[in-house]
């Protein structure tokens, strides 16, 4: 009989234990498990063949620069030319490539897509050289090793709202070189006009005539207005 009782009082104290660790805890509360992340956006491949006007009709032109959402590259010896990772979109394309009109097309991206572009006729090119001089007392020191960097808008293209809207530059070349020993540096391919700006960069050293080319940029550049083959010579002093 004692047995039976005993055995009664520990089946429930048993009992009354693991309700009171039940209470504590809580039943919709499930395994730690990692974040589900949204998976990324698809991206699709835009590529086709850039031709120029010729004579003879069109012809594919090497090294034209492709722009289309975001995306760039150049064409290869065939004219033909392949973007990956476009995203979904509707918007302007651009090709430019020095000595044509620059063509400007409309292109919605939903898949992969072929698209040909034809440049406009070609059109007059310039150079621009010069040397870049440190100001000294004794006069001006050729400065060797300076980063110059120019850009060149193709000033008559006529807007197309509202991708290529008047007055903002939307098609234009960029390039780079860095001054020989006797700090002197050229440029070939630039639109002739007013749209054009040289920036130089070396460390220790400023452009005192230079404006800065983004609010965020200390670096300087100026405002160089072609109507030919062009000399501009750049002056800097130590900061």
């Amino acid at each position: 009989m004692r047995t039976n009782l005993r055995a009664s009082r520990f089946a429930a104290i048993l009992l009354l234990t693991s309700a009171v660790a039940g209470c504590g805890s809580d039943p919709s509360a499930s395994p730690s498990s990692p974040t589900p992340t949204r998976p990324p956006d698809p991206t699709y491949t835009v590529s086709g063949v850039v031709v120029g006007q010729t004579p003879a009709g069109g012809a594919p032109v090497e090294g034209v620069l492709v722009r289309v959402a975001g995306q760039s590259g150049t064409t290869d010896g065939a004219g033909h030319y392949s973007l990956s990772g476009v995203p979904a979109s509707y918007g302007g394309v651009s090709a430019v490539k020095a000595g044509y009109a620059a063509a400007r097309e409309i292109l919605r991206v939903s898949g992969d897509t072929h698209f040909d572009i034809q440049l406009g006729p070609r059109i007059a090119i310039y150079s621009l050289s010069g040397v870049v001089s440190e100001v000294t007392p004794a006069g001006l020191v050729p400065v060797d090793g300076a980063l110059v960097e120019e850009s060149s808008c193709e000033e008559d293209a006529p807007p197309s709202p509202p991708f290529f809207p008047s007055g903002a530059c939307q098609i234009y070349v960029s390039q780079t070189t860095k001054t020989d020993r006797k700090g002197f540096y050229s440029f070939s391919g630039l639109y002739s006009g007013r749209n054009n700006g040289v920036w130089v960069i070396k460390e220790g050293f400023e452009d005192p005539l230079g404006e800065p080319r983004y609010p965020e940029n200390s670096e300087g550049g100026q405002s160089v207005t072609i109507v030919g083959d062009t000399r501009f010579d750049i002056q800097l002093v130590r900061r």
